[in-house]
């Protein structure tokens, strides 16, 4: 009796029932998340699952097992409930409930995927006290006021609209507001209905690649690169080529041996490098696609964040029926909108209305609304703004830290645009002991391993850092302890 003792002490309830000549154990936990009714419908259901409630068997009554486990009737029947409705228990009129007769032949008792018990969180230990996971963004930076406000206009004004299917393409107010913009600030050439609103840069990546399936059975990508795009091309079906990189960007000479008619590239802010591709090289590429009838997919990702430099003219712009442009809002407004565009040349724009003529858009309207009422009464632009001019301080604030730091014993490469630096480390290190060190130290980091197809082309030591989460007044003291960590 040892353990019933312990249950005592414990203040935990439970209770011996016999039922079809058999003694049961049900215990029941008032300190658990679980409710009572949750704890109870498991054990009875883990009870038929392995066979120790034979079919037939006739369950004690909702009053009797109340009283045995000192909880409520409704507790018992609730729980006797939920297994009635998925089919462990069968109701016999003025009898009660029975077990049902089932075949749980490589059936296991554990918990179904319906089960009450919370999913557990992997969550960070304490120690981990400063961040540089690459796509954050801090709370602070989001215009919490703006959006509401725009929001609740939303709400008021467009009822109708609220209840109604919207275009595939997106809704039309929001797509002439991104005209406006992307004509102006990054000479986009297009008309509405070329431009699309998607959920994301990985959906519009899905969608280029269902356009392009006739066309092509392989992709090729920069590498290394953006393995959401290896991954995402990968389970579309395509076999996706790596192309190698030189600080011109992409190799053109060897993108034309891979016999394929699509890349996707970053021009602007190559990533993970950060280089811009040379206007030669831009030249050779589009060339490239109109020899071999190919595309380009540019993702244009930090176009809006540029530090010290002009942004750089999107292919695009030079070449508009041979590039399928994307971008997003993740990185200056918040990942958690979902929201992304893609500008697809006239040919693929009729397919892509072909295909989805009868689709609703997959961003829900009461996102696309407020941001085009956002856009529209100038709080973009002043946003735009406002983020630029504190991301510089961060980037500057990092790049300082670590010249400080580390001097020349690391070199660093993607600056002067976008969220992140690459680090390149030179002292004899891997790259596994420096994020171990680093999260022992309370700094969390990320391996760059995956950026690289070919794995033998990565270099053992490299680090990407992530700006746009991290407090800019914790960034020489987190940099701080990644030299105590690593050199000391």
């Amino acid at each position: 009796m040892g353990t019933l003792d312990k249950l005592h002490r414990q203040r935990i309830q439970y209770s011996i029932i016999s039922t079809g000549g058999y003694f049961l154990v049900y215990i029941l936990n008032n300190k658990s998340p679980i409710p009572l009714y949750a704890q109870l419908y498991q054990q009875i259901r883990s009870k038929v699952l392995c066979g120790k409630l034979h079919p037939g068997t006739k369950m004690p009554s909702s009053r009797k097992l109340s009283q045995d486990l000192c909880i409520s009737r409704n507790t018992v029947g609730m729980a006797y409930d939920q297994l009635h409705s998925e089919g462990f228990l069968v109701c016999r009129a003025r009898s009660g409930f029975y077990v049902e007769d089932l075949d749980i032949t490589g059936l296991q008792a554990t918990p179904n995927q319906n089960s009450y018990e919370p999913m557990r969180q992997e969550t960070e230990p304490e120690t981990i006290h400063y961040d540089f996971t690459y796509g954050r963004l801090s709370p602070k930076l989001f215009p919490f006021l703006q959006w509401q406000r725009v929001t609740n206009e939303c709400l008021r004004s467009y009822k109708e609209q609220m209840v109604n299917y919207g275009e595939f393409m997106g809704e039309r107010g929001l797509r002439r507001e991104m005209l406006k913009y992307l004509r102006e600030y990054r000479n986009i050439q297009c008309s509405i209905d070329q431009l699309m609103i998607a959920p994301g840069t990985q959906h519009c990546l899905m969608l280029a690649g269902q356009l392009l399936k006739t066309s092509t059975s392989t992709i090729a990508i920069e590498d290394p690169g953006f393995s959401g795009a290896y991954f995402t091309f990968t389970n579309q079906g395509f076999r996706v080529q790596p192309i190698p990189l030189d600080h011109h960007g992409l190799k053109v000479k060897a993108l034309s041996t891979s016999n394929t008619k699509a890349v996707y590239v970053t021009p602007s802010h190559q990533f993970p490098t950060g280089s811009i591709m040379s206007i030669t090289r831009r030249l050779r590429l589009i060339e490239w696609a109109n020899e071999q009838d190919a595309y380009i997919i540019e993702d244009d990702y930090s176009s809006h964040l540029r530090y010290d430099v002009k942004p750089i003219q999107p292919l695009q712009a030079l070449a508009p029926e041979r590039v399928i442009y994307i971008s997003s809002f993740s990185k200056i407004l918040s990942p958690a909108i979902r929201v992304a565009y893609m500008v697809l040349p006239e040919k693929l724009a009729r397919e892509s209305h072909r295909l989805t003529e009868n689709s609703p858009s997959p961003v829900p309207f009461l996102i696309q609304k407020p941001l085009e009422l956002f856009i529209q009464q100038g709080n973009w632009e002043s946003h735009l703004r406002k983020i630029t001019k504190y991301f510089k301080k961060k980037h500057d604030t990092l790049l300082q830290a670590l010249n400080q730091e580390f001097g020349d014993t690391l070199s660093i490469s993607g600056k002067n645009a976008g969220l992140h630096l690459l680090l390149q480390i030179k002292w004899p290190m891997t790259t596994e002991e420096l994020v171990s060190r680093a999260y022992k130290a309370g700094v969390k980091i990320h391996p760059t391993g995956k950026l690289w197809v070919e794995s033998e082309s990565s270099p053992h030591t490299s680090i990407l850092l992530g700006f746009g989460g991290i407090e800019l007044g914790d960034i020489p003291v987190a940099v701080r302890l990644l030299r105590k960590a690593w050199l000391d």
